[in-house]
């Protein structure tokens, strides 16, 4: 396995000595995007996440909510905060949790990157985003009663934390550091993939979307096909996050088993598919 290991890592080093220039090209979209669209947005609303959850936001959840999900009140403080912070850092607050299927089942994508970004900049089309955003927490909620008996209803451990801003912020930065290294190592395969892909143009973008679901929603976004299928290609690359989110995950829960995750991101896109056409049709009124 080393030696495969190391044969990997060979090859690897010299496809980016041969191709060098079009990997910088590719670094310096990927740090474009990082830096204008997906970083400030993420920066606040992770930090802002962070400082609510050790400053005891679940004190104030209504235990109905509770009860009807089986989970106690820290858990939905993370529901909650994951549909406002989105993916990854989903996975960060449920790190102590022992209520492993909600890591299946809290994918959302950050608000500020989809209404903001995607609908206006992108598509400059706010209704398909926020149909594209209502498909997700609606799959992702209805996942969430489906599992509630798989839920182990228990206390959190909690930490004490003595100057709550100050660890926010490093665990926010530490977060970022995550996302971005794994972004950064995604791109090399990004660029392999677009010389080794022979397919046309609307599949590449859709494959280079499940491989980094930034890139890709950019690429899609630029497609000359009907809105219809821009946010559906959108709402699937979403809803499975992408493999360069899934290394983010991963580098920071360890504890999560892949293809368990995996199975749910695809039944979590065959729930929001259904309601982003139902409410596609509702709202262009086809």
């Amino acid at each position: 396995m080393k030696k495969i290991l190391i044969l990997l890592i060979i090859t690897l080093d010299i496809f980016l000595f041969t191709n060098s220039k079009i990997i910088v090209n590719e670094f310096n979209k990927t740090i474009n995007i990082c830096l204008y669209t997906l970083m400030p947005s993420m920066f606040f609303q992770i930090l802002f996440s962070n400082i609510l959850i050790k400053s005891s936001i679940e004190k104030y959840m209504p235990n109905r909510i509770c009860r009807i999900f089986n989970i106690n009140k820290n858990e939905l403080a993370i529901i909650l905060l994951s549909m406002f912070s989105g993916y990854p850092n989903n996975i960060k607050l449920l790190k102590e949790s022992k209520n492993e299927y909600l890591n299946y089942v809290t994918n959302y994508i950050n608000p500020s990157f989809l209404l903001t970004t995607v609908g206006f900049i992108y598509l400059k089309n706010i209704k398909i985003s926020l149909i594209i955003f209502i498909s997700i927490i609606t799959s992702n909620l209805f996942l969430t009663f489906l599992l509630k008996n798989k839920f182990v209803n228990d206390k959190y451990n909690k930490k004490d934390y003595k100057n709550i801003y100050s660890s926010s912020l490093i665990d926010t930065i530490k977060t970022l550091s995550i996302i971005f290294s794994n972004l950064l190592f995604i791109s090399i395969l990004v660029v392999l993939l677009k010389i080794l892909l022979p397919f046309n143009n609307n599949i590449n973008s859709f494959i280079l979307g499940l491989l980094e679901f930034s890139k890709g929603i950019y690429e899609i976004s630029n497609l000359n096909i009907k809105i219809f299928n821009k946010g559906l290609l959108i709402l699937i690359i979403s809803v499975f996050a992408s493999i360069s989110i899934h290394f983010q995950m991963i580098s920071i829960n360890p504890k999560i088993k892949y293809i368990k995750y995996l199975k749910y991101r695809i039944f979590n896109i065959f729930i929001s598919v259904i309601v982003y056409i139902i409410l596609f049709i509702l709202i262009y009124k086809i």
